[in-house]
């Protein structure tokens, strides 16, 4: 849908899907550029891992519940339409009744990793995630991996999975980090990627558009496609 509208529109839209991972006990998340949206094996993981989305957040709204905090099943599921059910509309369902003021607070006193009615969600091996993103066609990048410069031994490690990028540019990397990130996709031979990580709603992420990022990025992953630049 969102090519068609692009292509209505004359802005360039490239396909792309973000995987739930884990790595050593800690979420990591792996980007897809240019994957086939028609694949019909990577539609059927996409399927179950909504499958799954969906009833990690029943069991949220149960927890909720279970604490007092009334929210419906019913009015999360008419938040989320055709979407996959998440966090995020539970939020917005707890700001519409009142009960927190905005998203952000929906996340940090009840839903945030590790808060009150915080529940696991399904999470793939970073191989596996390769494995999907490359079965359709796609490029698999390293999400926003800023946190892992802690420990470059890890990442040095990750980097063994034979990504073919790094997120470099992401609103939660100073400048130094960027810089530092690109210096080991350079020393790699990785390709670079960037964006605003929005996922709908303002006060949690970066709005759209807001995050400056060169063209030479796009036209290096345009290239690695096999698509003209």
């Amino acid at each position: 849908e969102a090519v068609e509208a692009g292509r209505a529109a004359g802005i360039e839209v490239l396909s792309g899907v973000e995987l739930s991972c884990e790595y050593k006990g800690r979420d990591l998340h792996v980007l897809g550029y240019g994957v086939d949206p028609a694949h019909g094996k990577f539609q059927d993981m996409l399927r179950a891992f909504r499958e799954t989305r969906h009833n990690r957040g029943l069991k949220i709204i149960e927890k909720l519940n279970a604490l007092g905090v009334a929210v419906e099943a019913q009015d999360v599921v008419r938040k989320s339409g055709e979407g996959a059910l998440g966090r995020p509309h539970i939020a917005a369902v707890l700001v519409d009744k009142g009960i927190v003021s905005t998203p952000g607070e929906a996340f940090e006193k009840y839903i945030a990793d590790g808060g009150p009615a915080y529940v696991p969600k399904y999470k793939m091996t970073p191989s596996e995630a390769i494995r999907h993103i490359r079965m359709a066609g796609g490029l698999a990048f390293i999400a926003h991996p800023g946190v892992f410069l802690e420990n470059r031994e890890d990442l040095e490690e990750l980097l063994l999975e034979r990504f073919d990028g790094i997120e470099v540019h992401h609103p939660k990397h100073t400048p130094d980090i960027a810089r530092r990130l690109g210096s080991i996709a350079n020393e790699r031979g990785l390709l670079t990627s960037g964006g605003s990580d929005f996922h709908g709603f303002t006060g949690r992420d970066m709005p759209v558009g807001a995050l400056d990022i060169p063209y030479s990025v796009l036209t290096a992953i345009k290239r690695r496609l096999g698509r003209p630049a």
